[in-house]
C-alpha cells in the first residue's frame, strides 16, 4: 500500500489474490486524515467513483498498544455485490492480522514490500 499522506491523496493497494493466484491493484482517495487517529478513504474502483467508503479509527489501548476499528460501508445493487463485501471482510481481517505481524515482528509476506 502506498499514499498520499494529506486530504485528497491518492491511496494505492497492491495484493496478491491466493484463491486465484493473482496479483490485485486498486486505488483509490483520502478524505479525511487526523494522524494518529482517524483516516478515511474510497477505494474499490466502480464505473466513475468508488465501490467502498472505509474508516479506520485507532485508540490507545489499557495494555500499551492499540485497537483498530475497520468501518466498510459498501455498494451492495446485487448478490454479486453482497459476494464483493463479504469477500471484503475477509480480508480486512487478513489485512489486519499481516500488519500486525510486519509491525511487531518486521515479517512481510511479499517478496517486494
Amino acid at each position: 500500500m502506498k499514499m498520499e499522506l494529506k486530504e485528497g491523496g491518492k491511496i494505492f493497494f497492491r495484493w496478491f489474490r491466493k484463491t486465484f493466484g493473482e496479483e490485485v491493484t486498486d486505488e483509490g482517495i483520502i478524505h479525511r486524515l487526523e494522524p494518529p487517529n482517524l483516516i478515511e478513504f474510497s477505494w474499490n474502483t466502480y464505473e466513475d467513483g468508488f465501490r467502498s467508503r472505509v474508516k479506520m479509527e485507532f485508540f490507545s489501548s489499557s495494555y500499551n498498544g492499540t485497537w483498530v476499528q475497520v468501518e466498510d460501508h459498501t455498494i451492495v445493487l446485487n448478490e454479486e455485490d453482497m459476494k464483493i463485501k463479504l469477500e471484503c471482510a475477509v480480508g480486512w481481517g487478513e489485512m489486519l492480522t499481516l500488519a500486525k505481524i510486519w509491525i511487531e515482528y518486521g515479517i512481510s509476506t511479499l517478496e517486494n514490500p
